[in-house]
């Protein structure tokens, strides 16, 4: 099967999009870049090979304090020590998909537009545009597959270990699921007041995130990373305690400057601060909903290890495994998989085509244990 944009006639170049488009992927495999955008599990995760099974199993990161090794005698037995072992996650790959239609109404449409303008524009700028038509529809997909696991990661760093989609709340057209990533319970923090205006005066935030840090360096664990919504971040800048702190008792009524605010955390031998700020639509019965997604929970900050935290284990879609004839398919990377069919009027519907990306796919937060949660707001 062709793509319906195969149809479209420009003399002087061939219009072979789909062909196009792996190039595309596999280019941008080769040079280990991301392709379309670079989301938080492209950040913080690696890609394992897919897998045929639907089961994903990981070994997690332990945080504990080496053993110091005792002193002997020069005939003496070597001291015993117990092993600590390892903790092993294992969960449910879950399908994670959509598709969007092209109707030949609106490719008519196009054509239309491309055709009366045609002494005004080369072949190359109509490819252009009917090339942009068709990347459109497949990077909202791909992406979208992306932001699903974007999702899970953001809602379990925020909502200590846990994420979940219930139809009504975050997944209208979907099924109820639930992971839990086995936050310990040491790592769940409150503070003792709200991070609010009217509490700003009594609240020294250096203090407090400093208090952290180094608690939690008794157990080993290093931070490289804070996380912090939008809205929390312009009160801690705007902090009185933190403007007299960088600004002098003279200056306080100043702002404070991104810079001026990290050159402070760094005396502190405070990481810097991430603003999360992650938004995602959602569909019910074919329509667009009013509602925006946020998958951050902004009364918590989060402290994280620096660089990488987990991997993501995709397993193979049954398309990839048996494809279907009528379908065109494309490889998109890391077990993602575009595909592209008809429909008209031997399937009893109206002229068009489908765009649609699926993955099987879990990441697992490996160093969930070297992960903190500190809620700051909604403190009852």
């Amino acid at each position: 099967m062709e793509s319906i944009f195969s149809k479209v006639s420009l003399p002087s170049i061939p219009v072979d999009l789909l062909s196009t488009l792996r190039i595309f992927f596999e280019k941008g495999s080769l040079q280990n870049k991301t392709l379309f955008e670079q989301l938080y599990v492209d950040r913080w995760f690696d890609y394992n090979l897919p897998q045929m099974g639907l089961t994903a199993e990981a070994i997690m990161a332990s945080y504990k304090v080496r053993f110091m090794a005792s002193v002997i005698g020069n005939d003496a037995a070597t001291p015993l020590r117990p092993t600590d072992g390892f903790k092993t996650f294992t969960e449910e790959i879950p399908r994670l998909g959509h598709r969007f239609p092209m109707s030949a109404e609106k490719l008519r449409k196009m054509l239309a537009v491309l055709e009366a303008s045609s002494k005004r524009y080369t072949d190359q700028q109509k490819f252009n545009e009917v090339y942009k038509l068709l990347v459109g529809d497949v990077r909202e997909a791909y992406l979208g597959c992306k932001d699903t696991v974007d999702h899970i990661i953001l809602q379990a760093l925020s909502n200590a270990g846990v994420a979940q989609f219930k139809p009504q709340l975050n997944n209208p057209d979907g099924r109820t699921f639930r992971i839990d990533y086995g936050m310990p319970e040491r790592n769940k923090l409150k503070a003792t007041k709200n991070w609010t205006k009217e509490n700003a005066a009594s609240i020294n935030p250096f203090e407090e995130l400093a208090e952290i840090k180094y608690e939690f360096e008794n157990y080993g664990i290093l931070f490289g990373e804070i996380l912090m919504a939008p809205a929390l971040y312009a009160w801690f800048i705007n902090n009185p305690n933190v403007r007299r702190a960088i600004k002098g008792n003279d200056k306080s009524a100043q702002a404070v400057t991104p810079a001026e605010l990290n050159a402070m955390l760094q005396q502190f031998d405070l990481p810097t601060i991430t603003k999360i700020n992650k938004r995602n639509a959602i569909a019910k019965d074919g329509k667009r909903s009013e509602t925006l997604i946020n998958p951050y929970n902004d009364n918590v900050i989060v402290f994280k290890p620096a660089g990488k935290i987990g991997e993501v284990q995709p397993a193979f879609e049954d398309n990839a495994i048996i494809p279907e004839k009528d379908v065109e398919y494309v490889d998109a990377g890391n077990g993602i998989r575009v595909a592209k069919w008809q429909v008209g009027e031997s399937t009893g519907q109206k002229a068009g085509e489908y765009t649609q990306a699926s993955w099987r796919a879990l990441p697992i937060i490996t160093e969930i244990d070297g992960i903190v949660n500190y809620q700051v707001r909604g403190i009852e």
